[in-house]
């Protein structure tokens, strides 16, 4: 199922994909705690990111309300995984990657509604996000949401599907398409 999807994802660059029904991902609003002690630099910040886009049993609410979950994944090369600059780089390659994802199934017929793309950590569209200087979202058709404001329990998740987080020694990254 979901073979448009999973042939675009292919084509641009995805590496592997597990399929899940939505109710089954494991969330827990509790780990919201950890983007509170913002160690990212983005919450409050950014509009793809707590609190703005919303209160965590809310999306964990909305994520089980969707049919199925796609989840690709992705490999980036990196020395040194603790070299914030190093993954910061290859954290935005795998943003625009996912973008483009949710751009290209926008083509396709997916849109709000029915769809949504879930990506690793905070939005990088702009240089300075709208939330900073009272704007609204400049991107709102491609910015995406940060996984990690779902409340996914991305461990647990990756070892139901067969995941290898690991992978071969790079950053191993997620996106996650959510479909009704």
């Amino acid at each position: 199922m979901y073979e448009d999807i999973k042939k675009i994802a292919e084509t641009i660059g995805f590496e592997d994909c597990k399929e899940i029904p939505a109710r089954l991902v494991p969330c827990d609003p509790s780990l919201r705690r950890f983007c509170e002690q913002n160690l990212c630099g983005m919450y409050h910040q950014n509009y793809m990111c707590p609190p703005a886009v919303g209160n965590a049993a809310t999306l964990v609410a909305q994520l089980h309300n969707f049919k199925d979950v796609l989840i690709f994944t992705k490999e980036y090369a990196c020395n040194d995984i603790t070299n914030r600059d190093e993954y910061i780089v290859q954290q935005i390659a795998h943003e625009r990657r996912s973008q483009l994802l949710w751009k290209s199934m926008q083509k396709i017929g997916y849109d709000s509604k029915n769809a949504r793309v879930l990506g690793a950590g905070g939005c990088h569209l702009c240089e300075e996000c709208g939330i900073k200087t009272g704007e609204p979202c400049r991107h709102p058709d491609t910015a995406i949401n940060s996984v990690s404001a779902y409340c996914i329990e991305v461990a647990k998740l990756s070892k139901m599907v067969g995941i290898d987080p690991v992978g071969n020694g790079g950053i191993v990254f997620y996106c996650f398409v959510l479909v009704k």
